[in-house]
């Protein structure tokens, strides 16, 4: 998910997904950028979206996101909320669930 504390302009998926790009290729150059990631879903009004790439670069994804400080020359953090190696895993949080 990725915040902006001081409001701003909202990114649109194809918005979303260059500044991902982005995020890898100052971080780990054309490498890093050369990494395939996939935005599967992605919501503008929570900034919140889900990603896939090859568990070898889920490190270099992660690092280049977390290390991001600016989007349009405002201040901006993403906070990675949960991974998982099954697409599956993803669609619900277990500590929400309410047994009866």
């Amino acid at each position: 998910r990725r915040e902006l504390p001081d409001g701003g302009a909202r990114p649109n998926a194809p918005q979303f997904k260059q500044l991902v790009m982005t995020a890898l290729r100052e971080l780990h150059g054309e490498v890093g950028a050369a990494l395939p990631v996939d935005v599967l879903t992605y919501e503008e009004k929570t900034l919140s979206a889900i990603l896939r790439v090859i568990s070898s670069g889920l490190v270099k994804l992660w690092s280049a996101l977390t290390l991001l400080g600016f989007y349009q020359n405002r201040r901006c953090a993403f906070r990675v909320l949960q991974t998982s190696p099954f697409l599956l895993a993803l669609s619900g949080n277990s500590r929400e669930l309410v047994l009866d």
